[in-house]
């Protein structure tokens, strides 16, 4: 005997925008003919219940499905703040996935949005929609992570390192259901993908994982490791120092921050110094190509220059 599976569908998606998909795949037909602000609703029509439905969409929306997917990935329906004539509020502009997603690009692109939308969300009153946009980002990485994508688990070991979603994280059917079932610790997530990304040689995971190592954050503290992880970062990075100047300055500075104190090898402040040259340039190249979050790297990597002149030549 056989039982039938039933589809959970989210109730905020609406018939049409659900057959537009269906039809003109991801990006919707809505992103295809003028992005979120577009609207195939005659005038006439946008009556007050329409700006409610309108206002009331959520950052994003979920359907799951049934016993038998239970563990799988669920498809997620992506919003965009929409400002017009018309009024405020969110439209579903594409839902993921729609067909193949080789690399899972298509999915990292769609987390770099949300976590864009979700940087610029300043102050307690943002703090909800805030929270909503990484969730969004979480499925999505996690989606692009299961393709094999290593930048994926890099920016999901972020979001667990961070904390970003403050516990509100994605849980499969037969995880929510269980009696007992323990959450995994944020600090062991973001270990398991730095080191999935570490592995297969991705630079920005080698130094996040370093930081975790030299804190014992998810693991066993191990200065000796974490200097290794920031000189096999150096190195990574170091070969296309033109594409990512940032995580190229975040590894050199660890590095510097290592041979100053003595963690995990030998003293030097020479060798200091220069990492901290290294970290100062890179970094405020990258500063100057708009990756501002990287100012206060910027600035103790160049106070690092100036500390170690002072401590070489003995003059205070």
């Amino acid at each position: 005997m056989t039982s039938a599976v039933l589809s959970h569908r989210s109730n905020a998606v609406t018939f049409a925008q659900r057959a537009a998909n269906a039809v003109f795949g991801s990006p919707s037909v809505r992103r295809a003919n003028g992005g979120a602000d577009a609207s195939f609703t005659p005038r006439v029509l946008r009556g007050a219940a329409w700006q409610r439905r309108r206002e009331g969409n959520g950052v994003f929306a979920v359907d799951r499905k049934g016993a038998e997917t239970a563990e799988r990935l669920p498809r997620i329906w992506v919003s965009e703040a929409i400002a017009d004539p018309d009024g405020a509020g969110r439209a579903f502009v594409a839902s993921y996935p729609s067909g193949p997603d080789r690399g899972g690009w298509r999915a990292l692109e769609l987390a770099e949005i949300y976590v864009a939308e979700a940087l610029g969300l300043v102050g307690e009153e943002h703090r909800r929609r805030r929270i909503d946009c990484y969730r969004a980002a979480e499925i999505l990485l996690l989606h692009a992570a299961q393709r094999g994508c290593a930048a994926a688990h890099c920016r999901l070991g972020i979001i667990y390192e961070g904390d970003l979603c403050e516990g509100e994280y994605w849980r499969g059917l037969l995880e929510s259901r269980a009696l007992h079932s323990a959450d995994t610790p944020c600090d062991e997530r973001a270990y398991l993908h730095f080191s999935y990304g570490a592995l297969h040689g991705h630079g920005e995971c080698c130094w996040r994982l370093g930081d975790l190592v030299a804190a014992g954050r998810g693991c066993a503290a191990n200065e000796a490791r974490a200097l290794d992880l920031y000189r096999r970062a150096f190195h990574v990075e170091s070969g296309r120092l033109d594409e990512d100047r940032a995580s190229t300055g975040n590894a050199a500075l660890r590095l510097a921050r290592a041979y100053e104190c003595g963690r995990g090898g030998e003293q030097s402040f020479r060798r200091a110094r220069s990492w901290y040259r290294l970290a100062a340039c890179a970094l405020g190249a990258a500063f100057d190509q708009g990756q501002w979050h990287f100012k206060r790297e910027r600035l103790e990597a160049r106070r690092g220059v100036a500390r170690m002149a002072q401590e070489i030549a003995g003059c205070y």
